[in-house]
């Protein structure tokens, strides 16, 4: 029985030796290290496909005047903005935008667009360009299918530049948007909204 627990020991300890011994086998990260970096990408991951969801349907509320009548509407708006680098980020300069406008009535065509906006930074607001404001001009064109028409309008914003300084959003815009849009066919319609847009600054 001695001699059984004696080979049980010294085995047990020759391969821990061994295994401490073993060149290739080496601890790149200690245990706080892979909690740090489980816990960052249990958190980081969910954040960059939450962005990436908001910047595709980003939602903004608002109304749509048709002929007198005001119905409700919720726009989504994403595209791509050119900007220059600041301090903290990248600001857009000029935007190309698409939007979709679901008007709540069954009777109402939805209405598509697609914009060239022209963003005016307010920097001496926040000279540290953690949340900058603005308006924008824009003009575009836009179609209910199968009526098609131009769009322009105006808004205000306010903005960070901190999340896609960080590399994982794009660049969201907080505000108030009016669109007075016309149809070819000579008919018009004015849209406000409120809410956020999105833009893939570079």
């Amino acid at each position: 029985m001695n001699r059984i627990v004696t080979v049980i020991v010294i085995f047990l300890f020759l391969v821990t030796q061994t295994k401490a011994q073993d060149s290739t086998s080496v601890e790149n990260t200690s245990t706080s290290e892979t909690i740090a970096l489980w816990t960052m990408t249990g958190i980081i991951v969910p954040l960059a496909i939450a962005g990436l969801v908001i910047s595709t349907a980003p939602p903004s509320v608002g109304f749509v005047s048709k002929n007198g009548v005001e119905y409700g509407v919720l726009n989504f708006e994403t595209g791509i903005g050119f900007g220059e680098k600041r301090i903290t980020g990248v600001f857009s300069g000029w935007r190309i935008g698409t939007s979709y406008s679901y008007i709540f009535n069954s009777n109402v065509r939805d209405v598509f667009r697609v914009e060239l906006k022209k963003d005016f930074h307010f920097d001496f607001v926040d000279r540290r360009k953690i949340l900058l404001s603005g308006f924008h001009l824009s003009a575009g064109l836009m179609t209910d299918f199968p009526n098609d028409g131009y769009t322009v309008g105006t808004g205000a914003w306010l903005k960070s530049p901190w999340l896609p300084f960080f590399g994982l959003f794009p660049q969201h815009t907080y505000g108030i948007t009016y669109r007075y849009n016309k149809y070819f066919s000579g008919t018009d319609f004015h849209e406000v909204s409120v809410g956020v847009t999105s833009a893939f600054t570079f």
